[in-house]
C-alpha cells in the first residue's frame, strides 16, 4: 500500500470519528434524531425518544405517520428549497405524536456532502415545542378575548356621559371609557395600565381609592362616595361614585369596577336649596320676632300695618315691571322679527308663533311638529340639528346653530340661527325647551361672498406667483407663503425670523429696509420697497419688491402684511438701462462743456456789439445750455442712485443758511415771482450740503414753474419734536389726489393742458425724495387742484447737538 493511501486512509478514519462525535452530541441534545436519503423519499432512521414513533428500518411513508396533513404542503417545500441550495433544512409544524395527538416540532437538518459537492444523506435533529406554542396561541387567544371584551365595553359606555372604568387589585387602571379619556385629556395607550397618580390623580385621592379597594377586596362590599376632581377642560367638578366588586369563580374579588358620573349642578342647586332653607329659617325667625313685637305694642302693630301695606304696594309695583318687561320683551321680538318655540321635554309638545311657521313655510293656522320642522331642514344639515336639539332638551347641551330651511308651501331657501335654553321645573317633573329663531339669510349670503373673494384673490396672488408674508411686531416671526421662503433661498419648511430674512439682503440695502419696517409700526406708513437678495440654500441673487400694509387691532396687536414679487428680470433691464443713461450722459458732458466755454466766450466778444440778434442767440443758446446740463446731471445721479453708487457726504451745517443762499440764488433767475423766506431758527443738521441744497432748489423750481406770474412763494422751516421740517407753499395749479400719489416716482409727470408745455423728464422730484429717504427723513405735499400746493420734507436733527 503506497503511502499517499495510507493517509487517505487516515483522514477517512478521522472524517468517521468527528462524524460519530458529532452524532453523539446531537442525540445527547434533541429530543428526536432522524436520517434521511438524500433526496427525502426514504427515512432510513428514527429515534424518537418518546415523542414520535420509533423507524429502526428504512420506510417510504414517513411522513403520514409523522406529519400532520395540513402542515404537510409547507414541509415539502421546505425540503425542495433545502435540496436546490444544498443548505439546512429548518422548518417549525405539527406533528403526530407517539400518543396519537398533535404536537409540535422544530426540526432542522443539515446535507452530509461527498467529495464532488453531492448530497449523500440529510442528519436531522427535532425538538419538542408543543407547551411553547400552546402557551403562545393561549396567549394569542387571550389577547383576542381581551380585545373583544374592550370593543364590548366600548359598545356598552361609548352612549353614556358617565365616566367607567376597572381596577385591578394592584390600583391600576385596566379599563377606562371615552368620557373618562376626555376628562383626563389622555388616550388608551397613555392611561391603561396605570395607576391613579399617574393619570394625574393628587396624592390624597390616589390614597383614598387605594383604601376603598383594600377594603372592597377584603369585604366584598360595595363603596360608594362624592369627590371633587379638575376636568381638562371644564375645570374643578363634583363627581358622586360607585365601586363595585368583580368576582371570579371561586368567589373571590379579583377586580374592582367603578362609575363616577358629573353631579356638579346637581350640588350646586342642593347647595342653592340649602342656602335657600337657610335664608327662609332667617326669615321665620324674623318674622318670629316682629310677631312678638307686634303682639307687645298696639301702636308697633299699626306701624307694621303700614309698612305691610306699604311693601304690598311695591309688590303690586313690581308686579306692574314684571308685566312691563315681558310686554317690551314681547315687542322687542316681534321688531326684531324672531320666531319663537317652546317644547315640553316629557311631551315633547311643540308650540310655535307666526312668525316661525312662515320661516318655515307653513301659514298661520297650518300646525307644525318637530319632526315637520325637521323636514324642511336641508339633507346635509338635519342630522346635526336633530342631535343638537335632543342633546338640549335631555342633556343641556348647547344649542346655538344655523342651518338652512326649503320653505313647504314658496319653497324659499332661508338661512336661520336658532338659540334655545333649558328651563328646568323646580318639582324635577319636566323641563321647557324655549328659544327664537332668526332669519339670517342676508348675512350668511354676504360672508360666503366674501369667503369667495377671498378664495378668488388667494387665487390670484397664486397665479402671480406672488409671495404673502406676515410679521408680528413683538415675536418678530415672518408667517410667509412657499414662494417668499422660495424667493430668500431657504426651504418650505423652514420658519424664518426678520432678522434670518435681513442677512439674506445685501449689505448695502440692509438698513433701508430696517427703517422701513421700522417706520411702519412707529406711523402706520404702507411699506413698499425695493432691494437684493441672496438665497440662503442656492446663493442666487434676485430683486423683489415688497408691498406691506400695517394693520393694528386688539387680537393680533401691531402687525404688517403683504405681498412678494420677484423683479429680478426688469430690475436688471433697469440697470442696463440706467448704465447706458449714465454712459451717455457722461459722454455728453465732454461737448456740452466745450460749447458752454464757445457760447460764454462768443457772448463776452458779442458785448460791445451792435448785432442785437446775435446777443439774443447767444443768451437763448446759453439758457439752454445750462438746462441741459441740469437733465444731464439729474440723470447721472439717477443712474448713481438706483447702481449704489451715489454718495452721501455729511458734514454739519446751518440750515437756515442753506435756505437763505437758495432763496438768493433763484431770485435772482426768477424775477418774475415774489421768493419770501419766512422764518426758520438756526439749526445745525448733520447731512451732505449739496445734496440738500439740491433738494431745496428743486422744490423752489418746480413752485416757479407751476405757479402763475407775480405769485408768491413761500419756504420756511420749524422744529418738531427730533426732526426739522422744510415746507415750500406755492400758489399755483395744485395736484390732484390720483397724481399726488405717484408724484415722486421716477419719471413720472403729470399730464394736463396746464402742463403741457412745461418742460422736464420726471425726474426732479424722485430724485429729491430718494435724497431725502437716504438721509432718513420724509418727503410729503399737500395739495388742492387750483388752490396750490405745499411741498413738505424732513430731516433727523440731534437736539443734543444741534
Amino acid at each position: 500500500m503506497s503511502e499517499h493511501q495510507d493517509k487517505s486512509d487516515l483522514n477517512n478514519a478521522d472524517a468517521a470519528a468527528d462524524l460519530a462525535r458529532f452524532r453523539a452530541l446531537i442525540a445527547a441534545t434533541s429530543d428526536v434524531i432522524y436520517n434521511m436519503s438524500a433526496d427525502w423519499n426514504e427515512m432510513r432512521q428514527l429515534e424518537g425518544r418518546g415523542f414520535l414513533k420509533d423507524a429502526a428500518r428504512p420506510t417510504t411513508d414517513w411522513m403520514s405517520l409523522n406529519v400532520y396533513p395540513e402542515d404537510r404542503k409547507k414541509v415539502k417545500e421546505k425540503i425542495a428549497n433545502a435540496i436546490a441550495l444544498k443548505g439546512t433544512f429548518q422548518a417549525e409544524h405539527r406533528v403526530l405524536r407517539a400518543d396519537g395527538s398533535v404536537g409540535w416540532t422544530f426540526s432542522r437538518a443539515v446535507p452530509i456532502l461527498d467529495a464532488n459537492g453531492e448530497i449523500v444523506e440529510w442528519f436531522g435533529t427535532a425538538s419538542d415545542i408543543t407547551e411553547r406554542k400552546t402557551a403562545e396561541e393561549a396567549l394569542s387567544k387571550s389577547r383576542e378575548e381581551l380585545e373583544q371584551q374592550k370593543r364590548l365595553y366600548e359598545t356598552i359606555t361609548s352612549g353614556t356621559p358617565d365616566l367607567m372604568y376597572v381596577f385591578d387589585l394592584e390600583y391600576r387602571f385596566t379599563y377606562a371609557n371615552n368620557a373618562l379619556l376626555n376628562m383626563w385629556g389622555k388616550s388608551w395607550e397613555n392611561a391603561i395600565g396605570k395607576g391613579l397618580i399617574e393619570n394625574g390623580y393628587e396624592p390624597w385621592h390616589a390614597e383614598m381609592h387605594q383604601k376603598e379597594i383594600d377594603l372592597i377586596r377584603n369585604t366584598g362590599e360595595q363603596i360608594r362616595g362624592e369627590v371633587s376632581f379638575p376636568h381638562s377642560t371644564l375645570g374643578k367638578r363634583i363627581y358622586d361614585y360607585i365601586l363595585t366588586p368583580v368576582f371570579n369563580e371561586k368567589g373571590e374579588v379579583e377586580a374592582v369596577s367603578g362609575t363616577t358620573r358629573d353631579v356638579t349642578e346637581r350640588y350646586r342647586f342642593e347647595q342653592q336649596l340649602k342656602k335657600n332653607a337657610e335664608d327662609l329659617q332667617e326669615l321665620n325667625e324674623e318674622f318670629a320676632t316682629i310677631n312678638e313685637e307686634m303682639a307687645s305694642s298696639n301702636e308697633e302693630l299699626m306701624a307694621t300695618n303700614e309698612e305691610l301695606a306699604q311693601v304690598n304696594q311695591e309688590l303690586v309695583s313690581a308686579h306692574q315691571t314684571i308685566e312691563e318687561s315681558r310686554t317690551a320683551l314681547r315687542l322687542a321680538i316681534n321688531a326684531a322679527n324672531f320666531g319663537t318655540w317652546f317644547i315640553h321635554s316629557g311631551t315633547r309638545e311643540f308650540i310655535t308663533d307666526a312668525r316661525l311657521k312662515e320661516l318655515f313655510g307653513y301659514y298661520p293656522e297650518e300646525p307644525l311638529s318637530i319632526e315637520q320642522a325637521l323636514a324642511q331642514i336641508t339633507e346635509e344639515f338635519r342630522p346635526i340639528v336633530a342631535a343638537k336639539l335632543e342633546n338640549a332638551i335631555y342633556n343641556n347641551g348647547d344649542y346655538d346653530v344655523t342651518y338652512p330651511v326649503i320653505g313647504l308651501h314658496d319653497n324659499k331657501l332661508r338661512w336661520l340661527r336658532a338659540i334655545g335654553n333649558l328651563k328646568a321645573d323646580p318639582s324635577g317633573t319636566f323641563s321647557a325647551f324655549t328659544g327664537v329663531v332668526m332669519e339670517i339669510t342676508d348675512q350668511y349670503l354676504a360672508t360666503k361672498r366674501i369667503e369667495e373673494a377671498e378664495e378668488g384673490l388667494r387665487m390670484a396672488v397664486q397665479s402671480a406667483e406672488l409671495a404673502t408674508w406676515y410679521m408680528n411686531e413683538k415675536l418678530g416671526i415672518i408667517s410667509a407663503s412657499a414662494r417668499f421662503n422660495e424667493l430668500f433661498g431657504f426651504k418650505n419648511e423652514e420658519e424664518i425670523t426678520f432678522d434670518d430674512a435681513v442677512r439674506q439682503i445685501l449689505p448695502e440695502y440692509r438698513q433701508l429696509v430696517g427703517d422701513a419696517v421700522a417706520a411702519s409700526f412707529k406711523d402706520g406708513a404702507d411699506f413698499k420697497i425695493e432691494y437684493p437678495v441672496v438665497g440662503f440654500h442656492d446663493g442666487k441673487q434676485r430683486w423683489v419688491r415688497s408691498l406691506g400694509k400695517f394693520v393694528a387691532d386688539e387680537k393680533h396687536g401691531k402687525y404688517i402684511t403683504g405681498v412678494m414679487a420677484d423683479i429680478t428680470e426688469q430690475k436688471m433691464d433697469e440697470i442696463r438701462k440706467n448704465d447706458f443713461i449714465g454712459m451717455v450722459s457722461h459722454e455728453l458732458k465732454t461737448p456740452l462743456t466745450s460749447l458752454f466755454g464757445i457760447i460764454q466766450i462768443a457772448e463776452r466778444k458779442l458785448k460791445n456789439s451792435d448785432d442785437t440778434f446775435l446777443k439774443g442767440a447767444m443768451a437763448k443758446a446759453n439758457a439752454q445750455i445750462t438746462r441741459m446740463s441740469a437733465m444731464i446731471n439729474g440723470f447721472l445721479n439717477i443712474s448713481r442712485l438706483e447702481s449704489g453708487k451715489i454718495s452721501i457726504e455729511k458734514t454739519r451745517f446751518d440750515i437756515k443758511e442753506l435756505i437763505r443762499e437758495t432763496v438768493e440764488e433763484l431770485a435772482v433767475i426768477s424775477p418774475n415771482h415774489s421768493i419770501v423766506f419766512e422764518h426758520c431758527e438756526a439749526v445745525d443738521v448733520f447731512a451732505d450740503h449739496n445734496k440738500i441744497h439740491s433738494v431745496i432748489a428743486n422744490l423752489l423750481n418746480n413752485a416757479v414753474k407751476y405757479s402763475p406770474l407775480s405769485s408768491t412763494i413761500r419756504i420756511a422751516g420749524m422744529l418738531s419734536e427730533n426732526e426739522l421740517i422744510v415746507s415750500v407753499s406755492d400758489e399755483g395749479i395744485g395736484i390732484s389726489e390720483q397724481d399726488a400719489e405717484k408724484i415722486f416716482e421716477r419719471y413720472y409727470r403729470v399730464e394736463s393742458s396746464q402742463t403741457q408745455y412745461v418742460s422736464g423728464f420726471g425726474i426732479g422730484l424722485y430724485l429729491s425724495a430718494e435724497i431725502v429717504k437716504y438721509h432718513g427723513g420724509r418727503i410729503w405735499l399737500e395739495s388742492k387742484p387750483e388752490k396750490g400746493s405745499v411741498f413738505y420734507f424732513s430731516l433727523p436733527v440731534d437736539r443734543g447737538t444741534s
